[in-house]
């Protein structure tokens, strides 16, 4: 069974950081705060595996779940204006749950099969990336046989599709689980164009997502 994990899932501000926010609405509905469809992915993907999904929920102009617990940059600009009680409360409500949660579903996952999967699931304003990107650690030999599964089974619903796989060792939250699970662990992150996801450009949202979760390697 996968772990599955959604970091910039949505915009959302509670209301005691309102304020923080006055008159920078736009910058918290835009890519900077949050990716737009990475939740809508990533729950079809948790409905047709049958699995629970973790997933971010404040924007990260707050905190960056995509960070691991002890990386400063996890607070934004604007939540660097907070303070430290504050960004403490943010850690202890949010961040650290998120990443305790990840965890304890990978030891889980762990001791009932002998291996975890976890799949980071996200959208990207960038236009020197594909529709679709696959990103791993070349280094980990699983991960390189799971995205080469995943890419041919979907090359082979989609051939007109470019698709890319593309090592990022870096990730940082991919980073510090493979840190925490150095065996018995594959982190891979899937990226899609948030264009398809806005415009359906440059390819419909709702046949490119039938075809990811199609193409998706079974366990």
């Amino acid at each position: 069974m996968y772990v599955l994990s959604c970091e910039p899932a949505t915009c959302a501000v509670p209301e005691w950081h309102k304020d923080l926010f006055r008159s920078h609405e736009e910058t918290v509905t835009s890519a900077e705060g949050w990716a737009p469809g990475s939740l809508n992915l990533a729950q079809a993907f948790a409905t047709k595996l049958r699995t629970l999904l973790a997933h971010g929920d404040i924007t990260r102009l707050l905190v960056d779940f995509s960070k691991p617990p002890d990386d400063p940059s996890r607070f934004s600009r604007f939540s660097l204006q907070l303070t430290d009680d504050q960004r403490r409360r943010l850690d202890e409500r949010h961040h650290t749950p998120y990443y305790n949660l990840l965890s304890q579903r990978i030891v889980e996952e762990q001791r009932r099969t002998g291996f975890a999967r976890h799949l980071s699931i996200r959208t990207e304003e960038r236009p020197d990336l594909p529709p679709v990107a696959l990103f791993h650690d070349s280094t980990r030999s699983l991960e390189v046989r799971w995205a080469k599964e995943w890419s041919d089974n979907l090359q082979s619903i989609q051939p007109d599709l470019p698709i890319e796989i593309l090592d990022q060792p870096d990730y940082p939250l991919s980073a510090a689980l493979r840190r925490e699970f150095p065996e018995g662990f594959a982190s891979l992150s899937l990226v899609v164009a948030s264009t398809c996801f806005l415009n359906g450009q440059p390819v419909r949202w709702e046949v490119l997502k039938k075809a990811l979760l199609d193409s998706c390697p079974k366990i």
